[in-house]
Parts: C-alpha cells; sequence; structure tokens
C-alpha cells in the first residue's frame, strides 16, 4: 500500500492536483514508515509545502480569499524543510532532500530572495545512484529538476549575474525535458519562455552568431510545442511570460533574420552556425531548399501567433485601439514585402509562388480586421496587397475607405485641436496618398486619372490644415469637450521633406496626367505649368529623387523645354557616384535598384539630344543604360552572343542564371525595348534604313529575352486560345521570325557588312562602358555635333556622293518640310552641356577606351550579397587603404550585420497583372515591335518583308480579341475599346495602329484607294488615332485638290500615281478655289496648348469675282453644286474637322504632322492666316522634337 500511495501522490503532483495531494500524503506516511526520517518526512512535508505554494498569492490574505494561504504564511515551512532536507540527506534517500531542498528555494523565490534560493541550489543536486532511489517518484523528481533550472536562472538574472544565467539558459534549450504531465509542461514552458525572452533582450548584436544562439532558444519552445501539442496551461501564476509574446517574439525574430537576408545553413558545424549569406558557392538548390525551409517556419509560427491573437483579442471599444493587431499586420506586411521582392523566387515558395503568399496574407489582414475597428493601418496593407494582386478596383475600395476616415479624422483633429487614436500619422498618410496617386495614374485609365487629380487635390487640403504640435492629449470617439485647445501648425511643416517631396510629386504628376486626357484643351497650359512647379518643389525637398527628376524632365520636354529637362536629367545621373548615393545603394536590398530607375532617364536623355541634332551623344546614352551596370550578366542573366544567337536559351528556368530583367515588371521591360527601338532609329537616322534593318534580329532576341516566346500559354486556370499560326514563311517562334523575315538577297549582300556595323548592348569584352558625351575642344579635328553629319557613300560608279545626314534628310517618318531645319548658332551651349555630361575621370579607363571594373566589383554584380564569416586579415592593415571616412582608424572585422534598408518599408511591388492582363501586355509590346520593324522595312522599300511584319502584328493583336471571349463577361464593345486597369493599350487600339500600318504600307506600294480604306477601318476602331486621322485626311485634302479622284477607278494596265493621274482629268467639275476669306467648317471652341490663332472664329464666305459681283439688291445666285463637287467639299470639311479635333487632344496637341496636315486643311478652307500661323506652330513644335515622341519614355507615364 505504501508504494501504491506514493506512486499516487506523485501522479497527484505531477497532474496539479492539488486537493488531493493532503490525504495522500497522510496515506504515505501511514503506509511506508521505512520513509520516516526523524519523525518527520522529507518527500511528504515537501509535498504538503507544493501544495501551500501552489495555492499561494502575492496578495495578503483578506476575507475574500480565506481558502488560500498568502504568501507569508509559507514562512512557516522554512525551518520544517530545512530540518528534513538535512536528515534525508543522512539516510539512503538523497532524492527526497532535492525534492525538499527545490520546494525550499522556490518558497525563497517566491518571497523575492533571490540571494537564498540560489543558496539551497548549490547544495542541490539529484541523485540517482542509489539502488534504493530506483523507488523514488521519478515523475515528480524531474518536475524539481525543470524547476530548478528555472529558479536558478531567473534569480541569477536577477542578482546581476547575467552571463551566468546565460549559461543556464543556453543549458536548459540544449536539454530540453519531456512534457509527460502537466507540471512538466508548465515549467518547462516557464524555463524556456523566460530562455526565449532573456536571449533576445540581452542580444548582444545582430550578428549571426547572435542570431544562431538567440534561434536555438525558440527552437527548443517550437520543438517543446510540437511533442505538447495545444494544452491549456493550467494553474499559471502572474509571473509567468505570456505564451502569446513569446511567439511574437519568436516571429519577429525570424523577420529580423528575413530582413537582414540570412539564409538557414543546411550543414551546421556548431549551435552558432546555423545561419549564412548566401556566397557565389552556394548552389541554386542548396539556395532554394534553404529558402524555403525558412519559409516554411516563418509561416508556422505565423500561424500559431495569428490563432492565439485573434482568439484572445477582444473587439476594440470606441476609444480603444488594437494597437497589437495592428503591428502584428505591420510585420506581416513588412515580410510579405521581402518575400515579393527580387531575392525571392516561386521556386522558392510554397505552390502557388508570390501570388500564394499574397493572398496568405490578404486573408490574415482580413481576419485582422475583424479585431479592429476602422483602422486605417489595415485599410493601408489591404490597399497594398490588392494592388500588388492586380486587384485594383478592391485596393480603391480600400483606399477610399483609407481617404474617408483619415479625412474625417483630419477635419475632426482641426477643430478641436487633439489628436484622433487609431489614424495613421501624418507622414504614413500623405505617402499613402502619393502611392495611391502613382497606382491611378500608371495603371488606371482616364476615369482614374480624374480620380487621381481629385485625390490631390485633398492632399493639398490636408497640407494646408492646421494640426496640434504634440500628441499628449488623445481625442477619442466619444470626445472631450474641454475649453482649452493645445497649441498647433500647419500638417507641412510638421512633415518630414521626403513626405513633403511625394506629396508635391503626386500633385505634378496627377496634373501632368490629367492634361494629357482632358478633353477642355485651354486647362491644358495651366495643368503643365502647375505639375511643372509641383515637381520643382519636390525636387528641392528631394534632390536626389530619381522619380521626381523623371517627371520634372519629362514635363519640361513636352513643354519643349529641352535645356532645362537635360539639366535635370544629367544632376540626377550625375549624383550616383555620390559617396552617400553609392552607400545608399550598397545597403539597400537589390544594390541594382537606383540603376534600374536610371534607365528611362537615360532614354529621356538621349532623345532630348536628338532634338538638339546630337544624334552621337543620344547613342552613346542609349548603350550606358545599359553599359551602366558593368557584366551584361547584371541584367539578363546570360551572355549577349547566347541571347543573339538563340533567344529561346536565353530564357532562364528556375534553376538557371537570372538577371535584373527576370525581377521587372511589363513597363520596365517595356522600356528597355524602347531603347533598344530608339538605338535602331537613330542608326537609320545616321547610316540610312538598310543598316537599320540589320538591328531587328536583335530587336526581336531582346522582346524573347524580356517577355519569352508569345506561343507559350501562359499559367492560368481559364485555358487561352492559342495563337493562330500562319502558313507564311516566318515561322512559329521568335527564334525563326527574326531569320526569315528578311529576303534571302538582303541578307546576303549585308551578313558581314552589317553585323560589324550593329550597334550592341554589350561590348565585346562585357567590361563597363559610360560613354561620355562629345565634349568641346580647341582640337580643330574635333567634329561639331550642333551641325548636320555628313557621310560619303560610294555609288556603283565609283563616284563619291556626300547626302547630308541632318534631320531633314533622314527623318523618313517625318514630314519633310521646307523649313524643318534650325539654326546652328548655339553651338557653344551645347558644347558646355556636353562637358557637364561627360563621365567624370575618375572612372579607371582602358586602352580601347572602355571603362574596367576591379574583380571585386565585377563579382558584386553577380552576387550582392557577401559570406558572413571570419574576416582573414592576410595583410597587415598598414598595407591596406584606410577606410573612407576614417584615416585614422584601422580596419577591425565587424561581424554585425546591416541594418534593413529604410525604402524596403517603404516601396509596393510592383502589381502582379492578371494571366490575361498580363498576356494581353505582353502581345501589345510585340505588337508595337512588328510595326516599328515594319516601318523600317517600308522606308528601306523592302516592301514584302514588311507585309509579312505587318501580318505577324495582325495575327497577334486578333488573337488577343478572341482571347477576350474566353475570360469573365465575355467580349464587349466596351471591353474592347476600353484598356482598363494594367496599362498598356486596349485592343481596339492595337488593331487601329495595325490597320494603319497596313494603309502606309498600301501608300508605299501606291494603293491609295487601299490605304483610305484601312485608315477607315482604323478610325472606326480609334476615332482619335493619330497616324490614322492624320493619313486619312491627307487623303481627304487630295480628293479635295483633284489629285486623287474621290473613287477608285476601273483597273487599268497603267499604274495608278497619286501625284498625277489622267484619270482624274475626266469629268472633272469646275469649282474655283477658296481664296484667303473663305470659310471653314464649323468646329468647337479651341483648347489651351494649342495656338491662339484656333479662338478665331470663321468669317462667312465673300466672293470676289467680277463677273458675279454684287449689287444693291443683292448677289447673283450661283448654280447647284454638282455632287462631285459635293464629294469634294465634303472631303476636304471631314478631314478639317477630323484635324481640328485631333490638335486639340493630347494625342495631338504636340504632334507636327496633325498641324502640318491641319495648316494644309486650312489653307484649303481659305484661312490663310491661320494655316500660316499653324505653320508656324509646326516650325516651333520642330524646332524642340526629339527623333521618336516622348511617349515611348515610360509606358506608365509620367511614374516610375
Amino acid at each position: 500500500k505504501g508504494a501504491r500511495y506514493l506512486g499516487l501522490l506523485d501522479q497527484a503532483l505531477c497532474a496539479a492536483h492539488w486537493s488531493e495531494v493532503p490525504e495522500l500524503a497522510r496515506k504515505v506516511e501511514k503506509h511506508a514508515p521505512e520513509r520516516k526520517c526523524t519523525s518527520l518526512t522529507a518527500f511528504t512535508l515537501a509535498a504538503r509545502s507544493q501544495c501551500q505554494i501552489a495555492n499561494a498569492s502575492h496578495r495578503p490574505t483578506s476575507a475574500a480569499s480565506n481558502a488560500t494561504s498568502s504568501l507569508h504564511s509559507l514562512g512557516e515551512l522554512v525551518p520544517r524543510l530545512l530540518e528534513s532536507t538535512t536528515a534525508a540527506s543522512a539516510k539512503s534517500y538523497p532524492d527526497d532532500a532535492f525534492v525538499a531542498s527545490i520546494c525550499l528555494a522556490e518558497i525563497y523565490w517566491v518571497q523575492e530572495s533571490p540571494i537564498d534560493a540560489l543558496k539551497v541550489l548549490e547544495g542541490a543536486t539529484p541523485s540517482g545512484q542509489s539502488e534504493k532511489s530506483a523507488a523514488a517518484p521519478l515523475g515528480w523528481l524531474e518536475v524539481c529538476t525543470v524547476k530548478a533550472a528555472y529558479i536558478r536562472a531567473v534569480c541569477l538574472e536577477s542578482t546581476g549575474r547575467h552571463s551566468d544565467a546565460r549559461g543556464c539558459y543556453q543549458t536548459a534549450v540544449i536539454q530540453t525535458p519531456g512534457h509527460r504531465s502537466a507540471e512538466l509542461r508548465r515549467w518547462t514552458e516557464r524555463l524556456l519562455a523566460s530562455a526565449c525572452m532573456y536571449s533576445v533582450k540581452k542580444m548582444p548584436s545582430p550578428s549571426a552568431q547572435d542570431f544562431s544562439e538567440t534561434y536555438t532558444a525558440f527552437k527548443a519552445w517550437a520543438a517543446f510545442w510540437d511533442r505538447a501539442g495545444e494544452t491549456n496551461s493550467a494553474g499559471t501564476s502572474n509571473v509567468d511570460v505570456p505564451r502569446r509574446q513569446v511567439w511574437k517574439a519568436y516571429y519577429d525574430l525570424l523577420s529580423t533574420i528575413l530582413q537582414h537576408g540570412l539564409l538557414y545553413n543546411t550543414t551546421p558545424q556548431a549551435n552558432d552556425d546555423l545561419f549564412v549569406i548566401a556566397g557565389p558557392d552556394y548552389s541554386r538548390e542548396k539556395y532554394s531548399a534553404s529558402k524555403r525551409a525558412q519559409r516554411k517556419e516563418i509561416k508556422e509560427v505565423e500561424r500559431t501567433y495569428e490563432t492565439l491573437l485573434i482568439k484572445e483579442t477582444q473587439f476594440p471599444k470606441a476609444s480603444q485601439s488594437n494597437t497589437e493587431v495592428e503591428e502584428w499586420a505591420e510585420q506581416v506586411v513588412t515580410n510579405w514585402r521581402a518575400f515579393s521582392s527580387g531575392e525571392w523566387t516561386d521556386s522558392d515558395l510554397e505552390e502557388g509562388g508570390k501570388n500564394a503568399v499574397s493572398r496568405i496574407v490578404l486573408d490574415i489582414l482580413y481576419r485582422a480586421a475583424t479585431k479592429t475597428f476602422h483602422s486605417t493601418p489595415i485599410l493601408r496593407h489591404l490597399f497594398t496587397i490588392h494592388t500588388a494582386l492586380g486587384e485594383f478596383d478592391l485596393a480603391m475600395h480600400a483606399f477610399n475607405s483609407y481617404m474617408e476616415i483619415t479625412d474625417k479624422g483630419k477635419a475632426r483633429e482641426e477643430k478641436t485641436g487633439r489628436r484622433s487614436i487609431g489614424l495613421d500619422d501624418d507622414d504614413e498618410a500623405v505617402l499613402t496618398v502619393a502611392e495611391a496617386v502613382r497606382v491611378l495614374c500608371r495603371y488606371g485609365d482616364r476615369e482614374q486619372a480624374e480620380k487621381a487629380l481629385e485625390t490631390t487635390g485633398a492632399l493639398q487640403k490636408w497640407l494646408d490644415q492646421k494640426r496640434p504640435i504634440t500628441a499628449d492629449r488623445m481625442l477619442t470617439n466619444g470626445g472631450d469637450h474641454e475649453s482649452e485647445r493645445p497649441a498647433s501648425q500647419s500638417s507641412a511643416s510638421a512633415l518630414k521633406s521626403t513626405s513633403l517631396a511625394a506629396a508635391y510629386r503626386a500633385m505634378g504628376i496627377s496634373q501632368a496626367h490629367w492634361a494629357s486626357l482632358t478633353f477642355e484643351s485651354s486647362d491644358r497650359p495651366g495643368l503643365l505649368e502647375q505639375a511643372a512647379s509641383n515637381l520643382r518643389r519636390a525636387q528641392r525637398y528631394d534632390e536626389d529623387s530619381v522619380e521626381t527628376a523623371y517627371s520634372l524632365a519629362l514635363v519640361l520636354a513636352r513643354q519643349r523645354d529641352v535645356s532645362a529637362a537635360i539639366e535635370v536629367v544629367r544632376s540626377v545621373i550625375e549624383s550616383r557616384d555620390r559617396p552617400d548615393i553609392v552607400r545608399e545603394d550598397a545597403g539597400s536590398p537589390s544594390p541594382h535598384d537606383r540603376k534600374r530607375k536610371l534607365i528611362p532617364l537615360w532614354h529621356l536623355l538621349a532623345l532630348c539630344l536628338t532634338a538638339d541634332d546630337e544624334f552621337e551623344a543620344a547613342v552613346q546614352m542609349c548603350q550606358a543604360a545599359f553599359k551602366q551596370f558593368g557584366n551584361p550578366l547584371v541584367l539578363f542573366g546570360q551572355p549577349m552572343e547566347i541571347m543573339l544567337r538563340d533567344p529561346e536559351r536565353a530564357i532562364p528556368s528556375d534553376s538557371g542564371a537570372r538577371g535584373l530583367v527576370d525581377q521587372m515588371e511589363g513597363f520596365e521591360k517595356e522600356g528597355i525595348l524602347q531603347i533598344k527601338m530608339t538605338e535602331i532609329a537613330l542608326l537609320e537616322l545616321t547610316e540610312g534604313p538598310e543598316a537599320a534593318v540589320d538591328m531587328t534580329d536583335e530587336l526581336l532576341s531582346v522582346y524573347s529575352r524580356l517577355f519569352g516566346s508569345p506561343g507559350l500559354p501562359t499559367t492560368s486556370q481559364k485555358s487561352e486560345p492559342a495563337v493562330p499560326t500562319t502558313n507564311s514563311r516566318l515561322g512559329g517562334t521568335l527564334r525563326s521570325i527574326a531569320g526569315s523575315i528578311r529576303p534571302r538577297s538582303s541578307r546576303s549582300v549585308r551578313s558581314e557588312k552589317g553585323t560589324s556595323r550593329r550597334l550592341s548592348l554589350a561590348s565585346a569584352d562585357n567590361t563597363t562602358f559610360l560613354p561620355p558625351l562629345p565634349a568641346a575642344s580647341s582640337n580643330n579635328n574635333t567634329q561639331d555635333l550642333s551641325s548636320p553629319i555628313a557621310i560619303t557613300v560610294t555609288n556603283g560608279d565609283n563616284a563619291d556622293t556626300e547626302k547630308p545626314r541632318g534631320r531633314h534628310a533622314h527623318h523618313p517618318h517625318l514630314p519633310h518640310l521646307p523649313f524643318h531645319g534650325r539654326k546652328h548658332g548655339d553651338a557653344s551651349r551645347s558644347r558646355t552641356r556636353d562637358e557637364s555630361l561627360t563621365v567624370s575621370d575618375q572612372d579607371p579607363i582602358s586602352s580601347n577606351g572602355n571603362t574596367t571594373l576591379p574583380q571585386s566589383q565585377t563579382a558584386d554584380m553577380s552576387n550582392a550579397q557577401q559570406h558572413l564569416g571570419a574576416i582573414p586579415h592576410n595583410e597587415a592593415h598598414t598595407n591596406l587603404p584606410p577606410p573612407p571616412g576614417h584615416d585614422n582608424q584601422p580596419p577591425r572585422q565587424d561581424v554585425r550585420l546591416p541594418a534593413p534598408h529604410p525604402a524596403s518599408a517603404s516601396t509596393i511591388p510592383e502589381p502582379h497583372l492578371s494571366p490575361y492582363y498580363e498576356r494581353r501586355q505582353n502581345i501589345g509590346v510585340l505588337v508595337k515591335t512588328w510595326l516599328f520593324i515594319a516601318e523600317l522595312y517600308i522606308r528601306a522599300e523592302t516592301y514584302d518583308d514588311a507585309q509579312s511584319a505587318v501580318s505577324n502584328a495582325a495575327r497577334f493583336a486578333e488573337a488577343l480579341e478572341a482571347g477576350l471571349a474566353g475570360e469573365d463577361g465575355g467580349t464587349s464593345a466596351m471591353k474592347l475599346c476600353l484598356k482598363g486597369w494594367g496599362g498598356g493599350q486596349s485592343i481596339d487600339d492595337l488593331l487601329a495602329d495595325v490597320w494603319a500600318a497596313k494603309a502606309q504600307l498600301s501608300l508605299a506600294l501606291s494603293k491609295p484607294f487601299a490605304a483610305l480604306s484601312h485608315y477607315e477601318q482604323a478610325v472606326s476602331l480609334s476615332p482619335d488615332h493619330p497616324v490614322a486621322i492624320i493619313g486619312l485626311s491627307n487623303l481627304l485634302l487630295d480628293i479635295f485638290e483633284e489629285t486623287l479622284p474621290a473613287e477608285e477607278p476601273m483597273p487599268s494596265t497603267r499604274p495608278l500615281l497619286i501625284a498625277s493621274n489622267p484619270l482624274i482629268r475626266e469629268a472633272r467639275p469646275t469649282l474655283p478655289r477658296p481664296t484667303s476669306s473663305s470659310s471653314g467648317p464649323s468646329r468647337r471652341p479651341s483648347l489651351g496648348g494649342t495656338p491662339s490663332f484656333l479662338d478665331q472664329k470663321p468669317r462667312p464666305v465673300i466672293e470676289d469675282d467680277s463677273e458675279e459681283a454684287t449689287t444693291t439688291t443683292g448677289r447673283r445666285a450661283r448654280p447647284d453644286p454638282t455632287p462631285a463637287e459635293l464629294n469634294r467639299l465634303a472631303a476636304r470639311d471631314r478631314a478639317y474637322m477630323l484635324l481640328s479635333n485631333l490638335t486639340k487632344l493630347g494625342t495631338g496637341w504636340d504632334d507636327s504632322e496633325a498641324w502640318m496636315a491641319f495648316a494644309r486643311a486650312c489653307e484649303l478652307s481659305g484661312e490663310v492666316k491661320r494655316a500660316r500661323q499653324a505653320l508656324w506652330w509646326v516650325v516651333e513644335l520642330e524646332e524642340k522634337r526629339g527623333a521618336r515622341g516622348w511617349e515611348v519614355v515610360g509606358a506608365g507615364g509620367y511614374t516610375l
């Protein structure tokens, strides 16, 4: 019976059944007399004492707590326990003495006497070597062992012996006991929780070694709960660390490790070697396996903590705010940004990749919203995640709610003078609105542009509002109706400079964007001026902002202030070499982020230089956009030779080499392709269309590397129709398209010569080359780029023919105007700007003129992160250059990790569009590419190849139209004509581009009536299509001038000539040419951004014929016009109407070809004065017109 009751007592103690302990202890003493020692039983006394300790509280005994013992009554047990431990130690039961000693130490600890507790624990050690000790209750002995470790560590920590406490905790987490009983689980949980929180609190520095030590404690914590399962802690005292707090600290630790870019070491040699930084020797498989393990652990801890948080958190009152829930959401979104960055690929994550991670975060945010009331941080995060998923409508719903709550809160604060709880601070609110404006302008349509303008109006109101200076007094929803009001200030004065820069940049972008879309052209000049003013203010607050510089330079270029635009671009490009910018880029998660943003600015700079006829310098700027990355492997991940020779092999797999282009979104990739098109256009201007045609292979190869093969199906749950194939010789892949489009004769003639003349994206030796602009020099041999370039071409008769290579000579796609040239007297100004744009002489220049890169920098480009191991100093520090800024300080090893880059917490990953919209964007770029190639072939007079290129463009555009039927909602006229969210062009606009290209090809083939039909088709698809309207209007005016018959004549053996045709002489009606006083067709009031002469009203028709002179009774009636005359007048008036409307739209107000055609229509309508003014406007536009339109710089408009 004694042994049985002893076992029952052990079970009761382990199960914390304190009500059964006294009776079982009495029975043990009765039936096991051999356990007695000096009339006392150590074990039973310890059991009774443990029962009193469990029932004790830190509050003194009161009438309400008569059933429990106070802590003061525990002092009575101390003498008896001391006597029992001494007596038991002399006998054969040392484990009983150990149990009694732990009970005594616990009493001292509860009474806050850590020194006495440590004295007791020093002599208390369990002994399992006695044969009779086998009968001891080992279950409770195990609990006492864990309890002793916990009390020892806590007492050491409280007495300031941190090194001993740290060692005690490290020993405890390595030798984690079991979980068989409730008390064992309770004390193990307390021990591990304290070890985890102590390791976090006392972590010396964020180094890999310290992370490993702290991570070991949390790993033991997680392993313990994997074994113990989800059990409720019974009887936990108020000194315990809340379980939720430990899981939160665990998640924070994993988040910190993630933010520092550390990876799990798959082959650790010790407990302090658990994390590494990926280096060149890290294989892709090892890298992905490490990241998958990291993501799995973060996900498990995330789920556990969220479960506890949602379960234990109550919905707040109106005067409260659940700060912990909002902080949790902030941390989750911060980690999501890291997972969505270019450092992580879909193969590194679970099934579904980054999209699945975003969906999980979205679910977390919606669950968090159920525990908050009108939380602006939650709404802000919902806007961010929905935007990243391409769910723009849902994102705007979240943003509208955010704006409404924030706007009302700020108005309430302005009225009461006290801050409201639960609102984002001013800087966060301004940055959120600025990001929303960027999304609206970059990915939205006309409706969203109007919404952006309205939003910036509210933003301006926020900046003008008065705000409380301090946040000492908070205003709850219940309000505080005290009369006093704290001092206040304007919101703008309290904002950070970066926030103010973002605010004014958002205002400028929205105004400039709306200027290109508004129908009220009288507002356009004012909008552009306001945009430039706001962007200049933004630049004053943040001079190094690439986004602001890009937007401002583009606005200035559209205002034809090219010199100012060049200066803005030059300043931001030159700032990349400043030490602070270099350090910021080095600390960025991706050290090439700034260089990626500079790509459109290099392109814009090239176009601005072409506006001043500096074509050679423009070519160098196009090359510098790519060569700023140094090794081409950094940008494309593959050697250029592979990409050009075999585009399909250049597309990397998940396990292959990847470049920066694999991290870019569609607009960035399109910008790279547009630079290549500009490079080809410049080659055409300087060397002729035949040389430009040789570059089409490279252009298609670049597209294939950026976007992949258009025939490959996109991952989607919906099956998209396959691209229809044709029996043309172009084949089905880009690999065969480029090679078969050129006629064999052309290829054979230009095979070797064209290759040597080809402009490549990378230099032959793969070295960095930032070409400077040609600087002015006193040497007479220096060529002045401001003068037209002359190239001598040898013809077949060995006669040298000198062709001027100025703008007029090589702008086949521009109107050949007699006033197209310009004065070049400002060459000194141009040379001065060239000198300022020259690359710094500090870069090492090789013998061939290329900038070479040190080995360390070259390695940096392929891998931005380095090993965090022991840094060997094989040389004395005196042989090495001193660290920058520390000339007198020798270099020392610093194993601390750099802090996370601050920009990583504010940037939003680019939206991941739905499969259909992503495919539509990619195919839209391909259509543009084919049409660009078709124009090259038309100007090179290889019409068969041009026809093949146009056919390919039509094939892909029609495939998009057919693919729309498979989407939700099917096909509709609205879906075809609107581009919707996501940017790019609408399907109707793409088809209109194709029909316009067909018309241009027909004109080149002397088929004006086919061209007329094609232009009509383009205008029916896109009523405001500039190219179609200009081409159609010119043909209509040809009909009016009788150089083209109104109807296509019957087939004739002689080809139809546009300039002169005998058929148009047949039955030509007599129609007097209108004089300068003739009237034109009626039209709408003119818009801003156009010459003021458009505001003039046409005068009535006054005939001035001597034979039909007016009399005092009236004018002699003319005979009714014939149908042929009416047709000609209708053609003229229709052309006038189309061009008048086009020149008032954002797509045509700065189009010199449209104004040239409009001047012609005005002249034929008798408005000679207006025609003259229109021609002068053409001259002004042509003075600062680039080789290509400004819209090709960035598909995202004024945003980056």
